[in-house]
């Protein structure tokens, strides 16, 4: 076998592991997965989970990573569209809200998200290749940079705030808020609660309200 395809058959098995592990930890939750169940589910020894993945933080690490590597494809998407900068904005917002029954991997992924920096939080130490999961939080952050420099010139943002620490801002406050309204769906609400998607709704146009111009 050749070096790329040596390669490519690497990469491949080092995905599934990950996906494998997401369901996983999504199902059972983050302490109750075992490295021996990763490797049983995805049909491989535990020796060759270990080489990928020495310990099962690094293995958290990667899944993590992942979760925020598709957030990066969305924004870019959404980042480049042929719209104004608070139009794109807002669909920054919707996509955060990330409702189950409208885009379950999005939603899936923020409960992820969410456990994950639960579970880093209260690490004793800083978990091994956290390092990773920051500079893609980074990259994010550079994206959403293209919104503000865009705003300031359509006009379509206010321009006598902090444009840059404002915006970022919203989009923390509603990701946040957004994970966990979404983790507490299966909770069964008295009558007189408002909806989960109306708080949503609501948050995003006081949010918003505050950028307009």
């Amino acid at each position: 076998m050749s070096g790329g395809m040596r390669e490519k058959k690497k990469n491949a098995r080092y995905k599934s592991i990950v996906k494998t592990a997401e369901q996983l930890f999504l199902e059972n939750g983050l302490d109750a997965v075992q490295m021996q169940d990763v490797a049983d589910a995805d049909g491989i020894g535990i020796a060759t989970l270990f080489r990928y993945f020495p310990k099962k933080e690094r293995l958290i690490v990667a899944v993590a990573v992942s979760c925020l590597e598709k957030i990066v494809e969305d924004f870019q998407r959404i980042v480049t569209a042929n719209s104004s900068a608070y139009d794109r904005l807002e669909q920054v917002l919707d996509y955060l809200m990330g409702h189950p029954t409208e885009k379950e991997e999005v939603w899936k992924s923020a409960r992820f998200r969410e456990a994950f920096e639960s579970y880093a939080s209260f690490a004793k130490k800083s978990l091994d290749g956290i390092e990773e999961y920051i500079e893609t939080q980074k990259v994010i952050a550079l994206i959403l940079m293209k919104i503000i420099e865009d705003g300031k010139v359509d006009g379509s943002i206010r321009k006598d705030i902090p444009v840059k620490e404002a915006i970022i801002t919203i989009v923390n406050a509603y990701g946040t808020f957004g994970n966990n309204i979404s983790l507490k769906s299966a909770i069964s609400y008295l009558e007189e609660d408002i909806a989960i998607h109306i708080q949503q709704r609501m948050l995003k146009e006081i949010l918003l309200s505050y950028l307009r111009p």
